[in-house]
């Protein structure tokens, strides 16, 4: 028999499945998921009341022929953040429909109307993801703009955040700043979160016990640190006495695949986003992760439309239409309690 008889009554072994090459961890989403912090409320904007500062300065030591003080003090601030808009497309057109989403087993190896939607839900989760990392920039998304807030919103120094604005030099709400490695043991004037430091077991303490962190958190296990996988490496090379493996698994075996990383009870996080830029690489997040919320309006919580045919509008085409739409925003009601460094090497 010929090659060319083999070749045209045989086909390829086609394997009926579809390998993921795109899947990418979003480790912060999955732990406000885990902690219950993904919200779905309405009403017109995301505003809650927050105290301040404490009261022990007004108190008086006195003799018996002082006069008393009377002062009263301010703590109440209600920081306001508004619910951000976002939708995406999701579209196939009439040669999809005719030959793959009408088509019959045997023709359809994949449906791609199921894996358009799939697919989708899955993007809007990655992109939520990038959002929360302020899309790699170092430059701030403010409330006036159209786009999410994020982590970087939250945290940077002297920028307004949730309508109030923040100034170290002027001492304009200090308290709502994100914290500031030298800001436990002096008053901050300016800002060191962009001075180029090293990762090292002891700068991580430093960071934590010696800044307004140490203040705010109530459990050590509330501390999130997260950082890129290259400094990551770096401090798992440092405090590898300390790494926690998965326990044995039902039928006896060991899965040592490295599962995180502790340190003072504390949750030492990869984020692979993070190595996909030079700047990103470069920053360490410490998150209370107690002090922050996705809020997601109950109207927009991912919610999609049915797919619509397009032809019967005036100049249509021959294609069908979904989208997901979504509402929300990041939120973090204590800044202060969570620090990020942009230059850490």
């Amino acid at each position: 028999m010929s090659t060319s008889d083999l070749t045209k009554a045989t086909r390829e072994l086609f394997v009926r499945s579809l390998k993921d090459e795109v899947a990418m961890a979003t480790p912060v989403w999955e732990e406000l998921q885990r902690r219950n912090q993904v919200t779905y409320s309405g009403g017109t904007s995301i505003k809650r009341l927050v105290d301040t500062d404490t009261m022990e300065d007004l108190v008086q030591e006195y003799s018996a022929n002082d006069a008393l003080t009377d002062e009263k003090k301010t703590t109440l601030q209600k920081p306001e953040f508004t619910w951000k808009l976002a939708q995406m497309p999701l579209r196939y057109d009439v040669d999809e429909y005719l030959q793959n989403i009408t088509a019959g087993k045997e023709e359809q190896l994949l449906d791609l109307a199921q894996f358009l939607t799939t697919k989708g839900q899955q993007a809007v989760k990655r992109k939520m993801d990038q959002l929360m990392w302020n899309s790699g920039s170092v430059t701030p998304i403010l409330a006036a703009s159209k786009s999410f807030e994020s982590i970087i919103s939250a945290l940077n120094h002297d920028t307004a955040y949730g309508t109030l604005s923040r100034s170290f030099s002027a001492g304009t709400n200090d308290w709502w700043q994100g914290a500031d490695p030298a800001g436990l043991g002096e008053v901050v004037t300016s800002s060191s979160q962009d001075t180029a430091t090293n990762l090292t077991i002891s700068n991580l303490r430093k960071w934590i016990n010696e800044s307004s962190i140490a203040h705010h958190m109530l459990t050590p296990s509330d501390l999130n640190v997260y950082m890129c996988p290259t400094l990551f490496n770096k401090l798992r090379a440092e405090m590898e006495s300390k790494l926690i493996y998965k326990e044995p698994t039902g039928d006896g075996s060991v899965d040592q695949k490295l599962l995180k990383m502790k340190l003072d009870k504390h949750t030492i996080v990869s984020v692979p986003y993070l190595q996909t830029s030079s700047t990103m690489k470069t920053w360490v997040v410490i998150m209370n992760m107690a002090d922050w919320e996705l809020r997601i309006h109950t109207e927009r919580n991912f919610k999609m439309t049915d797919f619509k045919w397009q032809g019967d509008q005036s100049n249509g085409y021959d294609y069908w239409l979904a989208r997901i739409l979504w509402s929300g925003n990041l939120v973090c009601w204590k800044p202060n309690g969570s620090m990020w460094l942009s230059a850490v090497s």
